[in-house]
């Protein structure tokens, strides 16, 4: 049990391996000064010092030196995890790490797993889960950009947006089920629908930053998909700028799943090449259209390609509904065989136009993906699955409220859409939720 492991006293290195000028072991816990004095010497026992101290001194094995550190104290509930800690500043010697980490295994401490220091932040009330997130999000963020937004997280901005959403779903409740109760009172009739759609708007853009805070961390998964031989692969290579797919004119050419990174000013993209999508009869082909259904339900964004010289036909309508559920655009390829793109004003979407193989408008689709991973200050979250899903299932909720016929029904949508918000409870968050949050964390943190 989580709770449990909180009675230990954790240490760990909190520096990458390797020679360095300086390496910090972090050590933390209920016993951890009386524990850190036994291998510690200096001119105060860390024991006796306030928090927010520094000493110099030494870690000893036995009488025999191991290192001249410094030692910075912080006492419950004024640090990190809001436990008393210790943070022992050494020389950077792997071999000097390793010992003051079996010194302090052997008084009674254990090495800390994975992100456990954080854990034990969110676990002691310290920070919430979008807040843990943001702690990860910092550290791994490929852009000061994507650090910019980790640390506006950090300091509240989602949890903030969340409680906004709460409070505003609870009005919402409190007053339809006032004009349920009482309808012989002289109430205000419902007016709820707009607060929803506006609502459902917010809730919307919160999930499209979190599309963006991944472009800012690693990068924004785009998938190409089409029949076979639209040119995925030929716009593939257009968008790399260099010959990564292999391109023939025999149809299936492509089977596996091809990756390339694109960086564009706004993130980094992910981009892959998929296999057509048709009815296949040999396995072979059949394992690469569930690769390719496979990359696109996972898929941030999607490239749906149609063919000029053919027009619309009635597979392309399948393709187009995966639009429904998940963002995207839509384009026409070969324009450079035909007079003028075919019309699709009988759909909701506007093709783009290009020539994959002549480079044609490749640029109006680089800054389609440079705009859907761009943001600005305030514009980007980052969350986990569980946290997405949370965003997801709320929205579906919001939207059922909308469509519902009667009153009642829109109650009851509404207080299910609540009961979702209820993450920040401890009491939901399930220890599977909180292994698959904090293993992705390196040790130390």
């Amino acid at each position: 049990m989580h709770l449990d492991r909180l009675q230990d006293v954790i240490v760990a290195p909190a520096t990458p391996a390797g020679v360095s000028a300086v390496a910090m072991v972090r050590v933390c816990g209920p016993q951890t000064l009386r524990m850190c004095d036994q291998v510690f010497k200096g001119n105060k026992r860390l024991s006796d010092m306030q928090g927010h101290r520094l000493v110099n001194g030494l870690i000893l094995d036995g009488k025999q030196i191991v290192d001249e550190v410094i030692a910075a104290v912080y006492r419950a509930p004024h640090s990190y995890t809001t436990e008393d800690m210790v943070e022992f500043y050494l020389h950077g010697n792997p071999i000097i790490v390793d010992r003051v980490m079996d010194l302090l295994v052997d008084v009674g401490a254990r090495v800390a797993r994975p992100g456990e220091f954080t854990e034990r932040a969110y676990l002691h009330g310290r920070i919430d889960m979008t807040q843990a997130e943001a702690v990860l999000a910092a550290i791994e963020a490929k852009t000061i950009d994507g650090i910019h937004s980790a640390m506006a997280q950090l300091r509240g901005d989602l949890s903030v947006k969340i409680e906004d959403f709460v409070s505003r779903i609870k009005t919402l409740v409190t007053n339809l089920e006032a004009q349920l109760e009482f309808p012989e009172e002289d109430l205000p009739e419902d007016s709820s629908a707009p607060v929803i759609k506006e609502l459902l708007r917010e809730v919307e853009d919160v999930r499209a930053s979190f599309r963006r805070g991944r472009s800012l961390r690693q990068g924004l998964s785009v998938v190409l998909l089409g029949r076979p031989n639209v040119g995925k692969s030929t716009l593939f290579n257009a968008l790399l700028g260099e010959e990564r797919a292999i391109v023939t004119p025999v149809a299936g050419t492509t089977r596996d799943l091809v990756v390339g990174k694109m960086q564009l000013p706004g993130g980094q993209v992910r981009l892959f090449d998929t296999a057509g999508l048709a009815a296949a009869r040999a396995l072979p082909d059949k394992m690469a259209v569930r690769r390719a259904i496979g990359a696109a339900n996972r898929a941030d964004f999607l490239v749906i390609i149609l063919d000029a010289t053919s027009g619309f036909v009635a597979a392309d309508e399948e393709l187009l509904k995966l639009l429904q559920t998940k963002p995207g655009v839509v384009v026409w390829n070969k324009i450079d065989k035909v007079k003028k793109p075919p019309s699709l004003s009988e759909k909701s979407v506007k093709p783009l136009p290009l020539s994959a193989l002549k480079r044609t408008n490749i640029d109006l689709l680089a800054a389609r993906l440079t705009k859907e991973v761009s943001c600005k200050e305030g514009d980007v979250f980052f969350a986990n699955r569980y946290q997405e899903d949370q965003l997801k299932r709320l929205a579906q909720k919001l939207r059922s409220g909308l469509d519902v016929a009667y009153m009642d029904m829109r109650a009851k949508e509404l207080r299910e859409a609540l009961g979702l918000m209820t993450g920040a409870d401890h009491s939901t968050v399930t220890e599977k939720i909180l292994d698959d949050m904090f293993t992705r964390f390196c040790i130390g943190k």
